[in-house]
């Protein structure tokens, strides 16, 4: 046994070396972009309200606490764009923050699924939850059945997360990275939508609330738009782009984090709402 987990960290740690070695400038140059952002998939974060505080969250709901949700009508107007577009995405996630806080999740749930009855019936329609208490327990059961739950069924907010707050451009390996072509995150879990528009993927959305840049499109981007500006706002903040990095059950904060934080907690950025 031994043996083979040797054989397996090695294999990680190869893995590891080689998607940081693919992200740097000469190998993009020489290569091409690792990454491109979805254009099929996309992640809604219709809270950034939470019922846990689980170390090292890439929305910041236990660093920087928030009861920021979308309205059922900003559901609406996304899915209006998405016809309007002509697009019939392949997935769409409705995340958090914990989605079951939001008091009208079932009815965001019910436009995506008009969304999909009407005019998208390929695209597969989840919710993720960490499943954590009788509100999330109940809210659930009411969950429309062709719909699929994600559900991690968290019990702690100890978890072995990437170590979000370490911005990549607090490193010395910052010279090496061109932000502006993303990162896995983009290409894999897709763009994100937020209170605040869309983003390359929800994560930068979670980024922006904290740093107040206020980059959220307020409409559904074009196919041929690859969103280069807010990758390299937003990347060099994100301890998802730096993935040669390890999980970690601790939590680690870089210089620029805490200084954003310590700002938050004393004045809170009132972005344009989508």
């Amino acid at each position: 046994m031994p043996e083979t987990r040797n054989k397996t960290c090695n294999v990680s740690t190869l893995r590891k070396a080689y998607r940081f070695l693919r992200l740097t400038k000469h190998a993009s140059l020489l290569f091409g972009p690792r990454y491109r952002r979805s254009r099929s998939l996309i992640e809604i974060d219709i809270t950034y309200s939470c019922n846990m505080r689980c170390l090292n969250c890439d929305r910041s709901c236990r660093q920087a606490p928030s009861e920021e949700s979308m309205t059922v009508a900003q559901i609406g107007k996304f899915t209006q764009e998405s016809r309007d577009k002509g697009i019939k995405w392949e997935r769409i996630r409705v995340l958090g923050g914990e989605p079951t806080n939001h008091p009208d999740l079932l009815k965001i749930l019910d436009v995506l699924l008009e969304y999909k009855n009407t005019y998208s019936p390929e695209t597969k329609i989840e919710l993720w939850t960490n499943g954590f208490g009788e509100n999330a327990a109940e809210t659930l059961k009411k969950v429309p059945q062709d719909l699929k739950i994600q559900n991690s069924h968290k019990t702690s907010g100890l978890q072995a997360f990437e170590p979000f707050n370490l911005a990549p451009q607090d490193s010395l390996l910052n010279p090496l990275f061109d932000y502006s072509l993303g990162c896995h995150v983009t290409e894999n879990c897709g763009m994100g939508l937020t209170p605040y528009g869309y983003y390359p993927c929800a994560a930068s959305g979670g980024i922006d609330r904290i740093f107040g840049y206020n980059l959220g499109r307020k409409e559904l981007p074009d196919f041929n738009e690859e969103m280069t500006d807010q990758m390299r706002a937003f990347c060099r903040l994100c301890g998802h782009y730096a993935t040669y990095m390890k999980t970690i059950r601790t939590e680690e904060v870089s210089p620029t984090w805490k200084k954003a934080y310590e700002s938050y907690s004393k004045k809170k950025f009132q972005l344009d709402r989508y």
